[in-house]
């Protein structure tokens, strides 16, 4: 209950500092978070008030996210502007059984977890404030979502040519020149668009109603609205788009549709096992209220990690709602690189998102997967050629299981150290301080261990795969580059939609040494920078693996033991 007391403490504080002036609103903070620690810890056992602290921590930078000051600003420099300029409201469509679909499917997948949470036993409360945190992560965007449904009203500047959306707690601003295309969909997708399923996407969903949906894809982010007059605003749109579109409208089939059973069961799984633990918690539930050996608990939990290894590729393809490439330039393109790499019989799959990524996966060649975003398909064929021998090389060296084995010695490592130091470990408990030390080292090194596995199958995948093209390095570094140069903009332009922040951060150039610290020690790729540049001097695997060693060192100092900082 101290739990849930402290979260509703923190949500109102947050919720309180985003209403007064910035520069109050820190000190607030600053005073209400000093009072909170010091009566959590005078009324505490030094662990259990370093566990409340930490759900409070958790649960400010998850709301903080929608109670954004920027944001507030940029609301309210809108509202200005709509003060003073001609506009035209779009009207939605209102329908209370649209929001009350989202509420149903939230508590669907939050339920598992309370239920776990409720009667998940003392003897394992690490896994109860597992449980915890997750919850705590689903509710900021659903809340968001249930803000859009009450409050969100659509506004067009014809003058401006600029789509304006205005939330109780945000706003976003949307040039239309940025307008890449419109899509009639005959129903809000429920699967798609609910936050609990989302994956790889960057969606904002204004639907209010379950009538025809109008989907605007601009750079580097989708909405999704149900306008009163669909034809008109559709019409109204569409010329300014610069590429010609055939006008089709997409049938979208209800959420209680027979033929979205299936859909819903994967997606559902998804939710709660990949996003969340609240599967494995429950079999871990089920097996102590059974009273099961610990070695049956132990065989019964790999067994399941096992069946989620085998069915990972399914998975994420029913969650991403993933399409196969069958045909096509990029289809011809990716068969001939999987036939240079000797995997013949990979599919490739393209994933509808905004956000340029790809990824491998698949425990080994025969069941292997690539899966493309269709934004990464819209760069150059060189770029996309890069990025599929990468993805190769993944597939032909079984890196996902790599990855999930060295993930599973890792934690079995973890746990023999924690059964052989155990009476240790109870004694230090009466020397709080060097307990959380130890703690946060132990964790520290298991993420740079987890970190360094991923990373150097990562700059394999660079090396060999640059070998399945014409260019060789060169074209693997060029693909890259190309690749961030696009991931940087599209994050830039999503930015300037609902805040005035820019992206900084040039991913191709040489970061702070912080930022290097976080990319080269926690990270599952090593910084791009450093592997494009690596990629550029042409060396033998064995100089690579050598230099990103060096690298995952030397990197991580502050610059002023660096030597003088190259660009690219």
């Amino acid at each position: 209950m101290q739990l849930v007391i402290i979260s509703v403490i923190t949500i109102f504080l947050t919720c309180i500092s985003f209403i007064l002036p910035k520069k109050i609103s820190v000190g607030l903070l600053f005073i209400s978070s000093c009072s909170m620690i010091v009566y959590l810890f005078m009324t505490n056992e030094f662990f259990d008030a370093a566990l409340s602290l930490s759900v409070m921590f958790v649960t400010y930078f998850s709301f903080s996210v929608v109670f954004d000051h920027d944001k507030k600003l940029k609301k309210q420099q809108l509202q200005q502007k709509l003060s003073v300029t001609n506009f035209q409201i779009v009207e939605l469509k209102k329908d209370v059984r649209r929001i009350l679909m989202d509420i149903w499917l939230a508590g669907g997948i939050a339920g598992v977890s309370v239920i776990c949470l409720l009667f998940l036993p003392e003897m394992i409360i690490t896994l109860k404030y597992v449980l915890g945190y997750y919850l705590i992560l689903m509710l900021p965007p659903f809340l968001n979502r249930l803000l859009d449904y009450l409050f969100a009203k659509v506004y067009m500047l014809p003058e401006e040519q600029v789509l304006v959306i205005i939330s109780l707690l945000e706003a976003r601003e949307l040039p239309m020149e940025h307008l890449e295309s419109i899509q009639k969909q005959s129903n809000p997708d429920m699967l798609r668009l609910h936050p609990s399923f989302a994956f790889l996407s960057e969606r904002k969903d204004y639907t209010t109603s379950f009538a025809t949906v109008l989907r605007l894809t601009f750079s580097g982010e989708t909405m999704y609205l149900t306008p009163v007059n669909v034809e008109a605003w559709s019409m109204y749109w569409d010329r300014f788009i610069q590429v010609a579109q055939v006008e089709t409208e997409k049938n979208i089939l209800p959420i209680w549709h027979r033929s979205n059973i299936k859909r819903l069961l994967w997606k559902g799984y998804f939710a709660i096992s990949v996003k969340g633990v609240a599967a494995y918690t429950a079999l871990l539930s089920i097996l102590i209220f059974l009273h099961c050996p610990w070695y049956v608990i132990t065989v019964f939990v790999f067994l399941w990690w096992l069946f989620n290894m085998y069915i990972a590729d399914r998975l994420l393809i029913h969650a991403s709602d993933a399409e196969e490439v069958t045909a096509g330039e990029l289809y011809h393109i990716s068969q001939e690189i999987f036939s240079q790499a000797g995997i013949t019989g990979t599919r490739l799959y393209m994933i509808d998102s905004d956000v340029y990524n790809g990824f491998a996966t698949g425990m080994h060649i025969g069941k292997g997967t690539i899966m493309l975003t269709s934004a990464t398909t819209k760069l150059s064929s060189s770029a996309v050629k890069a990025i599929l021998a990468h993805e190769a090389i993944h597939i032909k060296k079984r890196d996902v299981m790599v990855n999930q084995i060295g993930r599973m010695v890792l934690m079995i490592v973890l746990g023999f150290s924690i059964f052989v130091s155990f009476d240790l470990l109870k004694q230090l408990i009466e020397q709080p301080l060097l307990f959380i030390i130890l703690i946060n080292l132990f964790s520290a090194i298991f993420f740079i261990c987890l970190s360094g596995i991923s990373q150097w199958t990562e700059i394999r995948a660079d090396y060999l795969g640059a070998k399945l093209l014409e260019a060789g390095n060169r074209h693997m570094a060029d693909g890259l580059k190309e690749l961030a140069v696009a991931q940087d903009q599209a994050t830039n332009k999503a930015l300037q939609y609902s805040t005035f922040e820019e992206n900084n951060h040039n991913s191709i150039e040489r970061g702070s040494w912080l930022l290097r610290f976080m990319e080269f020690q926690f990270m599952p790729h090593p910084p791009l920078y450093w592997r494009i540049q690596q990629l550029c001097k042409e060396e033998n695997w064995k100089s690579t693996r050598k230099a990103w060693l060096i690298a995952r060192i030397k990197e991580s100092w502050p610059d002023f033991f660096q030597h003088k900082r190259v660009n690219l």
